[in-house]
């Protein structure tokens, strides 16, 4: 190898974490991170930069204000250009977990509830009906039109500014469930931390139409770790979340990365033996998840009804679900009574 390979991330903390040491300590052998956009949605990210001055209602680390500003201004549109990467790594959390606000000149910001909601710049907009909300759980079919439609301009910028770039789409998904410390069986996320509460089964849905829209329509290469049952964990740098998954999907992460990356470098012979290795781990980490958890199965179910029933109709059904739910819990309930 001539150096590390340089890899430019257009995500969120799902894919950045495999590229800091204290997820995986060598990664620097191998892969340069020389920038990245955080917590970005593709349709902020294709629209007209947004020039504002802003300032924070709260301590805000630099890390924070660079989020914001980066999110602003769609400073990745201009470095990819200048400075094309050997990879470019998308995942679409931000989409998935905090939609985009569309303000009354038609450009978009990304509703960043952690970090944009806390400056003045939102605050005004939103004391003044500046903005209209977009969420893909709201209503499915407007977003991914929206999104599409976005992702289509941005696949063709990277091509004309990026030829030679490697695109890798990260599949994500959102996990619910983490093993306490001390414990042996996963219990759900939300009895041992509180915050935002999603219907998992339907964003992860969702979030698989993104991922895989982009790999089919496009062609780009997957690192796709979905069915091999990963929690959250108690001890995450960043504490138990959705996305927030148990050290060793990280190490499986550059694993995959390490394996498409080989794809252009070994004889066809050497490249089937490591696939193969590949595979084998692969396939030991889903039987182990199906023993690990019922709630993976369980989950996976629901994400196929939901499926079949059409996107267009899963945020209905869901609303459904849950009132059928409260609905069943009720009536048990009142069988109890003396």
């Amino acid at each position: 190898m001539s150096g590390p390979r340089s890899v430019a991330v257009f995500g969120s903390c799902t894919t950045r974490d495999s590229f800091n040491s204290r997820f995986n300590p060598d990664y620097r052998s191998r892969y340069q991170v020389p920038y990245a956009a955080s917590q970005t949605s593709v349709i902020t990210m294709m629209s007209p930069a947004v020039e504002a001055e802003f300032t924070p209602t709260k301590s805000m680390s630099d890390y924070d204000l660079w989020n914001i500003r980066s999110d602003l201004s769609r400073e990745l549109l201009g470095l990819l250009a200048e400075q094309p990467p050997d990879y470019l790594v998308l995942d679409f959390f931000a989409d998935i977990h905090f939609g985009v606000l569309r303000l009354r000149d038609g450009r978009f910001v990304t509703n960043n509830r952690w970090k944009t909601h806390h400056t003045d710049f939102y605050q005004d907009l939103a004391a003044n009906d500046g903005f209209e909300r977009l969420r893909i759980l709201d209503d499915p079919d407007r977003y991914f039109e929206l999104w599409s439609e976005a992702l289509e301009r941005f696949a063709a910028y990277v091509g004309e500014h990026c030829p030679d770039t490697k695109v890798v789409v990260h599949c994500g998904f959102n996990t619910d469930e983490l093993v306490p410390p001390g414990e042996t069986r996963p219990v759900p996320l939300r009895s041992f931390k509180k915050g935002v509460r999603i219907d998992v089964p339907l964003a992860n849905a969702l979030w698989r139409r993104l991922d895989d829209h982009a790999t089919s329509t496009y062609g780009w290469d997957a690192i796709d770790l979905r069915d091999e049952g990963y929690l959250t964990c108690a001890d995450h740098p960043w504490g138990p979340f959705y996305v927030h998954y148990t050290m060793d999907y990280y190490h499986r992460f550059l694993a995959e990365l390490d394996l498409i990356d080989l794809r252009g470098r070994l004889a066809p012979e050497d490249l089937a033996l490591v696939q193969g290795i590949a595979d084998a781990g692969h396939e030991h980490a889903v039987r182990y998840a199906r023993q690990w958890t019922e709630t993976t199965r369980a989950q996976e179910e629901r994400i196929a009804e939901l499926e079949g029933l059409g996107l267009v109709r899963s945020v209905r059904f869901a609303l459904g679900q849950r009132v059928r739910q409260a609905r069943a819990a009720r009536n048990d309930a009142a069988k109890e009574q003396p």
